[in-house]
Formats: C-alpha cells, structure tokens, sequence
C-alpha cells in the first residue's frame, strides 16, 4: 500500500477578507477556490513546504504558520496552517487568481471537498465572520522574517543622500549583519554600519551620516570621513581603511542584499 500523499494549506485573514487561490485549468480540480498551498517534497517540513508553495503560487512568504487541523481525502491528508502575517502583495504567479473574500462571499464559491468545511468552520466560530489570524506575537515574527529575506526594505527609489539602514540574518554565516544602503553617482552600494577604528556604528540611533555633499559618510562618534562610492576613509583616525562592503543585487525596484 502506498503512502499517502501529504499536502499543506494556508489560512490567512486580514481585515476579516479571507485569502483564496483559483486553481489553474487542467489537473485536479480546475477554477475551484481553495486555500493555497500544495505537495509537500521529501526532506521538507511542512512548514517550509507552505513557504515555498506561497512563494511559487502568490509570490508573497508566509510569516508565523502556525497547525490549524488536517482533513483526509482519498489518498491525500491535507495539513492546513493558520498563517499569521503576509510579506508582499499576493498575486496570481502560479494560480489562476486570487481574491480576497467575506465570509458570506467564500461560502458561495465552489471549493475542493476538503476546503468547504473549514471556510464553515472558521465563519460559525466568530458569529458568521472571519477572524484574522494574525495576534500578538505577529509584529516581532514580521521583522524576524524580514530579517531573512535578502531584499532591502525602502531600497526603492533611492535617492542622492538618501541612506536606507537594514539588518539581515545569515550574511555570510554570520548570526546578523547591520548595512546602510546608500545611493552614489555609481549606482548604489551597501556597508556594513561599522568603523573600522573601533567596531561601533557609524550613527547614534538618528545620527545623519551622509554629508550635505551626498558624497561622504561621516562617523558620528569618531569624525571619521569616508569616500564614497570606494568606502574609503580619507580623514579621521582609520584614514586609509575601508567600509566593509556588503554585496547587492537588484531586486524588483529595490534592491537585495546578494547571497553569499
């Protein structure tokens, strides 16, 4: 007898709208509504199965999944998860659409078997409406995954003395690495926000740290001046030393940090 087949589902609610993907043609059923989701790959976890189903159907990552019961069909054991937050604005990438829906809305739209049920369920617990899903540990779970994602954000549209300060997890094996993202006549380009005199930041909290000249960084703690685009110090008590650089590439109409 073979295995069954284990297949995961995201609930999300936001502002009391439902999220709903329209399966493609072809296939099982096609142009039903569904809670989105899919296969579940050897050597995945559920959890990062979701995360790579969103991504691949929605173009946007589930943050905070969270087990919200299981449903069985034929051959197939559907794991659904309650997801708490969204980054990025879901889009049909690999459905045939998405929407948005009320209660009253997704009761009247044609979903597989095993989905119906839990858009009943989740309507009569809260007196006929949904209930978002995010709570409170959401917003500390949103900055943690933007932590994890390689792209900057505010790097859209970046502009002469602009600088765009960003905190990122695993950079090159580190535990966390701090960058400033700032714009020169070269294009932009990203340091890690630390002198290299003494490995402290170059701002204090709100400090300024381009120059008016929107060709210089400025250490707040120490006068140290560096050059940009090279990262250079030219005057200070590291003169001769450079920023540390950390890669970008761009991404959409912003830009990431590059993988390492």
């Amino acid at each position: 007898m073979s295995s069954p087949l284990l297949v995961v589902a995201g609930i999300f609610v936001k502002e009391g709208r439902l999220l709903l993907a329209q399966r493609p043609a072809g296939g099982s059923y096609p142009g039903l509504w569904e809670f989105p989701g899919g296969k579940v790959h050897a050597g995945e976890t559920p959890e990062k199965a979701l995360v790579r189903e969103w991504r691949e159907e929605l173009d946007a990552t589930p943050v905070g999944p969270l087990p919200d019961g299981f449903a069985r069909e034929a051959e197939v054991i559907l794991l659904f998860f309650r997801v708490r937050a969204l980054l990025g604005e879901p889009r049909p990438a690999g459905c045939a659409a998405v929407r948005w829906c009320s209660a009253a809305e997704a009761r009247l739209l044609a979903m597989p078997p095993a989905d119906a049920p839990v858009v009943e369920r989740l309507a009569v617990g809260e007196g006929g409406a949904f209930r978002d899903t995010s709570d409170a540990e959401t917003p500390g779970l949103v900055s943690e995954a933007r932590e994890r994602l390689p792209f900057i954000e505010g790097s859209a549209g970046l502009g002469p003395g602009q600088v765009v300060k960003f905190r990122k997890q695993g950079i090159g094996g580190r535990a966390y690495v701090e960058g400033v993202l700032v714009a020169t006549a070269s294009g932009p380009r990203a340091f890690e926000n630390l002198c290299p005199h003494v490995p402290i930041p170059l701002d204090r909290i709100h400090d300024d740290i381009v120059r008016p000249d929107a060709r210089h960084l400025v250490c707040q703690n120490h006068g140290a001046l560096f050059e940009l685009p090279s990262g250079r110090c030219i005057s200070g008590p590291c003169e001769g030393e450079d920023l540390r650089e950390i890669p970008i590439v761009p991404a959409g109409s912003g830009w990431a940090v590059a993988d390492p």
